[in-house]
């Protein structure tokens, strides 16, 4: 087959989201011609000590020719919404998504001191983008007011699914609009990109409702104060928790930045829906009685220093918890975080509150479709390719199988990661050369990426831990005034080695000694010195690397 030529073929090059849960980023281009769907943070793991979230590579938006028309957001959750910022600096465009979605996006730019030209979609009304046009489709997910995404190219129509479930018992505001992925089945569709992050669990995705049992249940036997933690873009979730509360006679409280944030812009927007009478600020807590308030906080991954966090050491400013009191965590646990989440856990249970998480009771639903959720979708929109998206690659490989229930062909499903270019026509599809889609690692300031040799160190420092010899030389003699002091961190416990300490020292002495009376002249060839003979010296003795830092000082 012959390559498909620009003009005849639709490209997609993801530069994130494939391969990992978050970093969601993909460039849909013809003929130079692009638009961007999502860009989304992903929050690091321990294995990367000091980086606090990760945002994708974006240079190959400025790097190579070619116009950016737009930056569509299907939804706002950080990992679709997050790098924002990141991707305007390597990519000036209008920024396009719902209501809220846009409100979200405004709120992160303004933490970053940038903004954009932000323009509202509304399901029903197409946007032009260039040679493009845009169909905002109604879904149902964790976060109200998410988007698929039709989008027509001159070669066919690319369906974005975005984060999705198919839920018919939701109100119809938040239900997925099934008759327009229907509609668009008929029309015809080149590629449909498709959410994989629950594709191993069966059955479809629980309903929203289903939270409202364990909730009744929770304020039936609380008599103290109501604790609920779930991610702070869950407003379908604090509308129905609140209204709960409400009806048992609790007024509620919001606690911690984001989440305040978060739910006066869904407030604004008339998509939270509790009277203002029935609000309170988190320092009333402590003056009324803990039996008439619900709050609302976040923290529920056990985040350093978010508001739950400080809740359960018993330090934050507003809000003290104890025996009678019951805290809901009302999320999943994002893979990584677990040990986290159960140290959180057992702070509060030693303060003397009743915990309630996923586990002891349904107080949380996925926002993501499952099996039958995902084959639905294939089979309402029919389309010619299939690329599965969003998940760790296993999920993606399970994804391209299920496909095959839905009579879909397994030479119609491409599986691509980060960096691959897909071209696809009207005369076939096929992978081409690779583009870079590296990612740029933030440690909590936000700024600058951190650079690979500041990661090492890092590592090396977790690993190994530092040593710092002190040294005192005598300018005139160039030799050791005393004994060197040996300090270190991470490295071995100073009294319980204390033997390989002194025989350290011992050594630093010795090293200095036998050096010419050039060299002990010359502090910074000293350092250097002492700092390649003490990592082997270390080496040998430990089997260990300890990073040295030689401190030599003249007198």
């Amino acid at each position: 087959m012959e390559p498909l030529s620009d003009d005849q073929s639709v490209r997609l090059i993801p530069l994130g989201g494939l391969g990992e849960f978050g970093l969601n980023a993909m460039v849909l281009e013809w003929s130079g011609h692009r638009l961007l769907v999502d860009a989304g943070v992903m929050f690091a793991s321990a294995e990367l000590p000091g980086v606090d979230s990760i945002v994708p590579d974006f240079a190959y938006l400025n790097d190579s020719p070619g116009t950016l028309h737009g930056i569509l957001l299907t939804h706002g959750h950080e990992d679709h919404i997050g790098a924002l910022s990141f991707a305007l600096a390597a990519a000036p465009a209008p920024v396009y998504g719902s209501p809220l979605t846009l409100g979200f996006a405004r709120e992160r730019l303004r933490e970053r001191h940038a903004s954009a030209d932000l323009r509202a979609l509304r399901p029903g009304h197409a946007e032009e983008l260039g040679p493009f046009r845009v169909h905002p489709i109604r879904v149902a997910h964790s976060v109200s007011d998410s988007l698929a995404l039709a989008i027509e190219t001159p070669v066919g129509v690319v369906l974005a699914s975005g984060d999705f479930k198919i839920d018919a018992n939701a109100p119809p505001e938040e239900r997925t609009d099934v008759a327009a992925l229907a509609e668009w089945g008929r029309r015809g569709v080149l590629a449909l990109l498709s959410d994989s992050t629950n594709v191993e669990q069966r059955g479809s995705a629980g309903c929203e409702d289903d939270v409202v049992p364990a909730f009744e249940d929770v304020f039936e036997r609380t008599r103290g104060r109501v604790l609920v933690s779930c991610f702070a873009t869950s407003i379908p979730r604090m509308q129905r928790v609140s209204d709960v509360a409400r009806r048992r006679g609790r007024r509620v409280s919001f606690v911690g930045r984001r989440i305040v944030d978060n739910t006066e812009v869904a407030r604004d927007l008339g998509l939270l829906r509790i009277p203002e009478s029935e609000v309170v600020p988190a320092s009333y807590s402590a003056e009324r009685d803990p039996g008439s308030l619900c709050l609302f906080v976040s923290g529920s991954q056990g985040e350093p220093l978010s508001a739950l966090s400080m809740i359960s050491l018993d330090e934050h400013r507003d809000v003290a918890v104890g025996p009678g009191d019951t805290v809901v965590l009302s999320s999943r646990v994002i893979p990584g975080n677990e040990r986290v989440v159960s140290r959180l856990i057992g702070n509060l249970m030693r303060r003397g509150c009743d915990v309630v998480h996923p586990g002891t009771a349904r107080v949380h639903v996925s926002g993501h479709g499952q099996r039958d959720d995902l084959l639905e979708l294939l089979r309402l929109v029919q389309p010619k390719y299939l690329v599965p998206i969003h998940g760790e690659y296993r999920m993606l490989a399970q994804h391209a199988r299920l496909a095959a229930e839905a009579s879909l062909p397994a030479d119609r499903v491409l599986l691509a990661e980060d960096g691959d270019v897909l071209a696809l026509g009207a005369h076939g599809a096929r992978k081409l050369a690779r583009v870079a889609a590296g990612r740029v690692l933030l440690d909590r300031s936000g700024g600058e990426g951190i650079e690979d040799v500041v990661l090492r160190d890092r590592r090396h420092l977790s690993a190994d831990g530092i040593v710092v010899p002190v040294v005192v030389l005598d300018k005139q003699t160039g030799r050791a005034t005393q004994a060197p002091e040996i300090v270190t961190r991470g490295f071995v416990d100073a009294e319980g080695q204390s033997e390989l300490l002194e025989e350290a020292g011992r050594f630093v002495v010795e090293s200095i000694e036998k050096h010419s009376r050039e060299e002990r002249f010359d502090p910074s060839l000293t350092r250097e010195r002492l700092r390649q003979e003490l990592r082997r010296f270390f080496r040998k003795r430990t089997q260990r690397r300890p990073m040295v830092i030689p401190v030599v000082m003249e007198i």
